[in-house]
């Protein structure tokens, strides 16, 4: 079933997804400045993981599955980190929106990864679509923050 290299090597893709775990919850009260800065160390550490997990295309589907568990595991670290900033209350609601956005994409992943687990290409294209088809609204919500790295990279959310 995955036999087309195409779908393996957008597994990247499926990273375009700076994600969240749950919204609002945050625990450390932060300014605007150093919600900005947090959250994009948190996006530029998520970054430099998909890189180490991708350095290597996976062989097949089981592969695919797994690289695909470990990207997810990457996001929701990141998104997790970021939910547990506690923005001013203007950044509230902008925040809560990226990090709905994130859990989107984190859904998806998950989807492509059943997919990947069941042989199913045509479902795990379907799912590294939907990520990145969403991207540019994660990218939006990221910038109307102020966010400099977070959904910058087309090989991570």
């Amino acid at each position: 079933m995955f036999r087309d290299k195409r779908f393996l090597l957008a597994i990247p893709a499926l990273a375009v997804l700076s994600l969240g775990t749950g919204c609002g919850g945050g625990n450390q009260q932060v300014t605007a400045a150093e919600l900005v800065q947090k959250a994009d160390q948190a996006c530029r550490e998520e970054q430099s993981k998909f890189r180490e997990i991708q350095a290597t295309p996976p062989a097949n589907a089981s592969d695919a599955a797994d690289q695909t568990k470990a990207l997810i595991q990457v996001v929701e670290d990141a998104s997790s980190t970021i939910d547990d900033l506690e923005p001013p209350d203007a950044l509230r609601t902008p925040l809560d929106g990226y990090l709905s956005a994130r859990s989107g994409a984190i859904d998806e992943m998950k989807k492509g990864q059943d997919a990947a687990d069941n042989q199913d290409s045509r479902a795990y294209g379907a799912a590294q679509a939907a990520v990145l088809k969403s991207a540019p609204q994660r990218r939006k919500l990221a910038d109307s923050i102020g966010f400099k790295v977070c959904s910058s990279n087309a090989n991570a959310v």
